[in-house]
């Protein structure tokens, strides 16, 4: 294998949290530069991300002058398209964050030009590597539930209620609030483990309006909002076979500490399987025609969840140190030559229309397709 020579573009605490131990624990990474808005000393970013690495303030440069294999992006949402594109044009590989762009059209141009050039695109969706989304999937595929009737999710986290949403919380510099921070997730993750394609949806997404005398929800596209997002989001869905969809994601909702919690239920001819992960663990179960009791499935590599077991960040997201980390596997196909990788920035595209069509949603009160 080759020395795989790395960018990170927007260094911030989800580097440090998902992206830099994969970069660390391969043995053939190389961080090379570091590329932010805030100056940094080149002590300061060696002692972080390597000898090797250098500072740079300016994208343009880094790219030009550190001339790496592939770069990290992981900036806010409005920043993702020009540095991936910047990246792509130049030949040089891409992982990028979620939502991967501020809309669709911008999303496709990402992916095709990454495909065009024959580079991989990774979109970071960390949450299909969990050994029980895997099981999930492959039990669904092996038709274990039957024909799919209807799907329901959700992503929630309680951190909206205690801190301003910041850069997220404004639609010039992310899109979409909630509904494209954990959203994209939540979206992502029904597409993948059922197969299903979203055909249309119809919406409805709130933001918290606080004050001294009172709290209020309003609807995102009142005059009053002004520039602010989406706190929380619901809408329902209707799939390619016919299946139904209900689904939502906030930030308002509390969940301890500082806790996420998902989950995602499908029911089918054949009976249900629902999974659940947060910060105290993760489980799947199932339910088959004739029985009347939850059946565990078991799932190596997940803890299971327990009322006075302690909250762990590792325990929502296995497989950080692991070669099934988003960032390790990319570095990997970048380092044997691979052509293909998974999740694309086409996944990517795809869990960005699905976005639109729910923002459009949202402010008609009318189905949209999903196009």
């Amino acid at each position: 294998m080759k020395t795989v020579r790395i960018g990170i573009i927007g260094p911030s605490w989800w580097v440090n949290y998902w992206h830099l131990p994969a970069l660390q624990n391969h043995p053939h990474a190389k961080i090379v530069a570091v590329c932010g808005a805030k100056l940094r000393t080149p002590e300061e970013v060696q002692a972080k991300y390597g000898e090797s690495a250098r500072a740079y303030t300016d994208l343009e440069t880094m790219l030009d002058e550190a001339a790496p294999d592939g770069v990290i992006v992981c900036t806010p949402n409005d920043l993702h398209y020009p540095s991936t594109m910047a990246a792509l044009r130049r030949g040089i590989h891409v992982t990028c964050e979620k939502p991967v762009a501020l809309n669709a059209d911008q999303a496709q141009e990402m992916a095709e030009t990454a495909k065009a050039r024959g580079l991989l695109g990774m979109t970071n969706f960390p949450y299909r590597d969990n050994p029980a989304v895997q099981t999930f999937r492959r039990m669904l595929a092996d038709g274990h539930v039957g024909k799919i009737l209807h799907v329901s999710g959700q992503y929630h986290g309680g951190f909206g209620m205690r801190r301003p949403p910041g850069w997220r919380g404004l639609r010039a510099r992310s899109g979409a609030g909630i509904l494209g921070d954990l959203g994209s997730h939540l979206i992502d993750l029904a597409l993948y483990i059922t197969g299903e394609e979203f055909t249309s949806v119809c919406a409805s997404t709130l933001t918290l309006a606080s004050s001294e005398e009172k709290v209020t929800l309003l609807r995102t596209e009142a005059p009053e909002v002004g520039e602010r997002n989406d706190d929380s989001c619901a809408f329902l869905a209707t799939f390619a076979s016919g299946a139904q969809g209900i689904f939502h994601t906030s930030w308002l909702a509390y969940q301890g500490a500082y806790a996420q919690h998902q989950e995602l239920e499908v029911y089918g001819t054949l009976g249900r399987l629902r999974w659940n992960a947060s910060h105290a663990g993760t489980i799947l179960r199932g339910q088959i025609m004739g029985q009347h009791r939850w059946e565990t499935i078991p799932v190596e590599g997940t803890i299971l969840p327990s009322e006075d077991q302690a909250e762990e960040e590792d325990y929502f997201r296995p497989g950080r140190h692991s070669s099934t980390n988003t960032t390790y596997r990319w570095i990997e196909a970048i380092a044997t030559g691979r052509t293909a990788i998974s999740p694309d920035l086409t996944d990517g595209w795809r869990s960005q229309q699905v976005i639109d069509a729910v923002i459009r949603a949202s402010a008609s009160q009318c189905w949209e397709p999903v196009i």
